[in-house]
């Protein structure tokens, strides 16, 4: 069975910056990411710009994950895509895990599993399902492959904000936030003042039209009339809801969806260190330059903890 110093659960920014860190300092090193390597940024909007990432000005959010990975790999990690991790559990003063395909020991471990599979926040509407693959979506589709012309947007963040200026650049676009202002920044919110997106606030979509596709999509205002939006893409982007049951077979006491961590992300089980989406503490900043900078503290931490022993030392 092969053992490895550091195994990383997750190939998101963190997992990914983790991993290239530990090869760094000489820790070998496996990567396990049970979709595509670069978890959100190429599993839900792989065409994204990315502005807010450091000397870089824009780039898309897919290439991005690809080369952080391929930086991962560069420096010899072990990148294991489309390998979900099943079960993980301390035995004999290792880590222990079984993956759909195979076993292994690790002696340290960094969970960067962020909000698990993607499972999408919905609307809630009657005919949403009926719609789903047929001009609706919760995942952004490559420039390329979209073919609508008229596209709704429903969200308020920096994602939702940022989708719409993309698309724009292919088809006209409206953006529906239910509440006064958008939560995105200030430099995305100014940009998108300055495009041809139309923004509706105080607004709600209440349900969609169509009959094998979707053709409408009905919009509560304000003053509470109604707006018929002619659509041929609805793109739904209000969040998405932690989905972690995978990790609930595992024989960790890992508890909440968010595992509180110190200065050098450690969580309260020894020789576990959390990163990215998973990991909470006072005053965090949910970016991907945060992510990066959290994979390579956990990296340094593991390496101590490491040198001073690991999980044999309490034996």
């Amino acid at each position: 069975m092969d053992t490895y110093d550091v195994a990383i659960v997750g190939g998101g920014p963190a997992g990914l910056a983790a991993a290239m860190n530990t090869q760094l300092r000489g820790l070998s090193t496996v990567v396990f990411e049970a979709e595509a390597f670069g978890g959100q940024l190429i599993n839900l909007y792989p065409t994204k710009p990315v502005t807010n990432f450091p000397a870089q000005p824009e780039l898309a959010s897919g290439e991005l994950a690809r080369r952080l990975a391929d930086q991962a790999a560069h420096f010899g990690a072990e990148l294991a895509e489309y390998e979900a991790v099943e079960y993980v559990g301390r035995e004999h003063g290792q880590f222990k895990l079984r993956t759909d395909k195979r076993e292994l020991r690790a002696e340290s471990l960094i969970l960067a599993l962020g909000l698990g599979r993607f499972t999408p926040r919905k609307l809630g509407l009657t005919d949403e399902d009926r719609f789903l693959g047929s001009g609706l979506t919760y995942r952004l589709p490559k420039l390329e492959e979209i073919s609508a012309k008229r596209v709704v947007i429903v969200g308020g963040g920096d994602s939702a904000v940022d989708t719409a200026l993309s698309l724009e650049r292919v088809a006209e676009v409206t953006l529906v936030h239910r509440g006064k202002a958008l939560r995105a920044c200030a430099h995305s919110q100014t940009c998108l003042q300055d495009s041809g997106v139309r923004l509706l606030t105080n607004a709600q979509v209440v349900g969609l039209g169509g009959a094998e596709r979707l053709e409408q999509v009905i919009v509560s205002l304000e003053d509470e009339s109604s707006l018929e939006i002619p659509a041929d893409l609805l793109l739904v982007s209000v969040g998405q809801v932690p989905d972690l049951r995978g990790v609930q077979g595992w024989d960790l006491p890992l508890g909440d969806p968010r595992q509180p961590v110190n200065s050098a992300m450690e969580t309260g089980i020894d020789g576990v260190f959390a990163v990215g989406d998973f990991a909470a503490y006072p005053g965090k900043v949910k970016q991907i330059a945060t992510a990066v900078a959290e994979g390579s503290t956990a990296a340094a931490a593991a390496e101590r903890f490491l040198m001073m022993g690991g999980l044999g030392r309490a034996a």
